[in-house]
């Protein structure tokens, strides 16, 4: 079952910092994880958090919206952008931009 994203915030998400997410590309699995939660306070009427995920060197994850597996939080489509790697690994991210809820 999907979880909605308008149930998430990044206080939800900083509480699962350092667990595996697990994104289905092609016939594998490939495991996220989430390294890092960073939170702008730029208005009071916006909301603004960066999800950072690393994950392994391959596969390389499309640009996409991807349904994102969590044990606690469900299945959460989230666009996911790789932004760095090396030979450690590829680091994802994910940017939510929205108006806060009143």
């Amino acid at each position: 079952m999907e979880t909605p994203l308008e149930k998430l915030n990044a206080k939800t998400f900083a509480e699962h910092l350092h667990t595996k997410f697990k994104v289905q590309h092609d016939n594998s699995t490939v495991a996220l994880e989430l390294a890092d939660v960073i939170e702008r306070d730029i208005s009071p009427k916006i909301e603004l958090f960066f999800l950072v995920f690393q994950g392994p060197v391959s596969p390389r994850l499309p640009q996409q919206i991807h349904k994102v597996e969590h044990d606690k939080l469900g299945t959460i489509p989230i666009f996911l952008t790789a932004v760095a790697g090396d030979a450690e690994g590829i680091s994802y991210e994910a940017v939510f931009n929205r108006c806060r809820k009143k």
